[in-house]
């Protein structure tokens, strides 16, 4: 008989201790955190969320989010857990799931749903997270990863070799990228359930994720031809749902509760009337791009951005990539706090200290500094050009960096123009800076995405943009007396 080494036998017993029944399948799974623990990090874990986000101000519709959610949940598998869902001011397409029963879903999302079925499925998928306890078995299997390098660097000769530890850490990585495929699954077939218990068609699931499917290539086109990585939301597969045989199946075992719901209700008027009005792109919290300028309309400033740069608006800066990802810029703002010269702050706050090609300069009445650095970046080693602008006791930092080292000094009178841009906003620009909003039409006989589009204040792709809103993409048309979103 073989013998069984101390460190498995150690590992063994951990893993035995940390098993608990999982409250959807009934079977045994490995979990290292209790509920309590769980509630509690979920609960720690909600603040940073808000620290990091701003919650949609429109107490309706988060009203309406809460009761649609708390109503799924409460013929879930873990209905003891008191639910909280959070609409995020985000234009970001997202949804997610903290331990503990807080659930988020952005306006970005909400945006491209078309029902409260729909918002429901999208509901429902991040109940299932949280009733199958997925983030808490990711958790305990990080926990598990780290328990086995430790136990094997004490126990097993060798093991704290760099070579060996990397080795610990690529299965560790590759046991929780395999849960994952698993993980969004069953949150899909969870959802689909709570669908059918709540009176709702378990095909809203598959209507979710056609759409954001849809989305997901319509981004991927978007960003190969802007030079840059693409948005997608998080729980989306590499095949579409109707070739994906194995969603199919989830779906359609649940389609089996259908029966006792003959007349599954949709509840899109409702869910119409409540993002009627919703801002649409941007929030003016975090500034409004309007073809190649950007407006703040809280932080009171405008600035312009080179012919045929791409704008990542972020809520802490704005990102300009030049085309080709050849060159970007990075607006950032601190708060000035001593009264000190803009090089003076140079040097003390960005660790500038030597600097080449500089001079103070005035921009539009503001004091300002401008100078090159060398400083370290994604792209190693790189000369940068810095302006630093004194605006309303707040210092505006505008880096510029090129990915050839030797570019400098061909990107650097588009990062000087940019910098020569910035400017107190005027009150004719004030209008600029109001966001796009959803607006909800019923159409006619002759309403087309054509012309909406060439009505639409969205400056580009606008055609495929409101079929992408309405479930059309890509060739699709309004039917007559058909609610649609349009963008105002």
């Amino acid at each position: 008989m073989q013998s069984i080494p101390l460190y498995s036998l150690i590992t063994l017993l951990l893993i035995c201790s940390g098993c608990a029944v999982n409250p959807v399948t009934g079977q045994q799974d490995l979990v290292l955190l209790s509920e309590q623990d769980e509630i509690a990090l979920g609960r720690q874990s909600h603040q940073q969320v808000l620290q990091q986000y701003d919650v949609y101000d429109n107490k309706e519709l988060q009203r309406y989010v809460q009761d649609t959610g708390a109503k799924i949940a409460g013929k879930s598998h873990r209905n003891n857990l008191i639910y909280r869902f959070t609409v995020l001011d985000s234009k970001d397409i997202n949804a997610f799931a903290l331990p503990g029963g807080y659930i988020y879903i952005t306006r970005g999302l909400l945006a491209y749903l078309k029902s409260e079925a729909e918002l429901a499925a999208v509901l429902g998928h991040e109940i299932g997270h949280v009733t199958a306890r997925h983030s808490v078995r990711q958790y305990s299997a990080v926990q598990l990863a780290n328990i086995g390098a430790t136990l094997g660097s004490i126990l097993i000769p060798g093991m704290n070799q760099p070579m060996t530890n990397q080795l610990v850490q690529v299965f560790g990585t590759a046991l929780l990228r395999g849960y994952g495929r698993e993980h969004e699954l069953e949150a899909d077939g969870l959802g689909a359930e709570y669908l059918a218990r709540n009176g709702y068609d378990p095909e809203a699931m598959l209507d979710v994720i056609r759409a954001l499917k849809s989305q997901e290539q319509f981004e991927t086109q978007l960003a190969q031809a802007e030079g840059r990585e693409p948005n997608i939301y998080h729980g989306l597969f590499s095949t579409h749902p109707d070739n994906d045989t194995r969603l199919q199946e989830v779906i359609t075992r649940a389609r089996k509760l259908k029966a006792a719901v003959p007349n599954a209700y949709s509840g899109q008027g409702q869910f119409m009337h409540l993002v009627d009005n919703m801002i649409y792109g941007d929030s003016p919290h975090d500034g409004i791009v309007r073809g190649r300028r950007f407006f703040h309309a809280d932080l009171g400033f405008t600035i312009s951005f080179p012919q045929g740069w791409n704008v990542r608006n972020l809520p802490d800066s704005l990102i300009l990539v030049a085309p080709n990802g050849e060159a970007l810029q990075q607006l950032s703002v601190e708060d000035i706090n001593e009264r000190i010269p803009p090089r003076q702050f140079m040097a003390q706050r960005l660790g500038l200290a030597n600097l080449s090609r500089e001079g103070a300069v005035n921009i539009h009445g503001l004091d300002a500094y401008t100078g090159i650095a060398v400083i370290n970046t994604d792209f190693g080693r790189r000369p940068a050009r810095f302006n630093v602008i004194y605006f309303n006791n707040q210092a505006y930092i505008l880096a510029g960096i090129t990915k050839n080292p030797d570019a400098i000094g061909l990107f650097d009178p588009a990062f000087q123009e940019t910098a020569n841009s910035f400017h107190s906003m005027t009150p004719n620009e004030q209008v600029l800076a109001m966001p796009l909003r959803l607006k909800i039409m019923q159409t006619e006989e002759s309403t087309n995405f054509r012309q909406l589009a060439s009505q639409s204040p969205l400056e580009h792709n606008a055609e495929q943009l409101l079929r992408l809103l309405n479930g059309k993409f890509p060739e699709g048309e309004p039917h007559p007396g058909e609610l649609i979103k349009i963008v105002q």
